[in-house]
């Protein structure tokens, strides 16, 4: 069972814009706690505690979430807002979980290895950055590491090749693309294909509104 990471927060009152960006502007993110037989509790939380947080551990996999000191409430991310210029985290909703209910997650994927790769003179083309999955709040891995070093150059991974636990179920198509390691003239030619692409679909969509 992976342990759930705490997080200290505080019960706030819902108010006006001007107080949320007051309290942003202090260091403080607003965030909110919703589930199934509960009531949505308005919280806030340290930005700098929050970033550490993620930053150590991930945004995915289980919380214990301390309200006002008091016990952990078992709860996963459903979603993160951010700034869209700094990326600095600007509100977090939490889904309050039952450690004996299965949820559908999404976990990433980290690749590795892609050092070996280059000195084969490949190149890695990624794919998919996570994928769906579903398994109890607890059993939520971190993320999934997969070491592309042994690949040759031509060869491929997809879903179907990544390891997850026997108490995971993978959600996604077990086909989507993962990595693909590709010759130097390869990959060229593929990026030039969608240079071209993209400039066919602006030309159209030009044309679209100038008619």
């Amino acid at each position: 069972m992976a342990q759930a990471e705490k997080i200290s927060c505080q019960k706030r009152d819902i108010k006006t814009r001007g107080y949320l960006n007051e309290l942003k502007r202090s260091g403080i993110v607003p965030g909110t706690i919703y589930g199934k037989g509960i009531d949505n509790q308005a919280i806030s939380i340290s930005l700098k505690q929050l970033t550490r947080t993620f930053q150590t551990h991930g945004s995915r996999g289980l919380f214990s979430l301390e309200v006002d000191g008091g016990s952990g409430l078992m709860v996963v991310v459903r979603e993160v807002q951010r700034n869209p210029i700094t990326g600095q985290i600007i509100h977090v909703d939490f889904w309050k979980v039952r450690l004996d209910e299965k949820i559908t997650s999404a976990v990433g994927i980290s690749i590795i290895g892609e050092e070996e790769i280059m000195k084969k003179g490949g190149i890695l083309q990624s794919g998919a950055k996570e994928i769906e999955i579903s398994c109890l709040p607890q059993d939520i891995p971190e993320t999934l590491v997969y070491d592309i070093a042994a690949l040759e150059i031509g060869e491929k991974v997809t879903v179907a090749d990544l390891q997850v636990p026997a108490a995971v179920e993978i959600l996604t198509d077990m086909e989507t693309m993962v990595a693909t390691v590709l010759a130097p003239s390869k990959a060229t030619d593929e990026e030039e294909v969608e240079e071209e692409g993209e400039t066919a679909e602006a030309g159209e969509t030009e044309a679209t509104e100038g008619e």
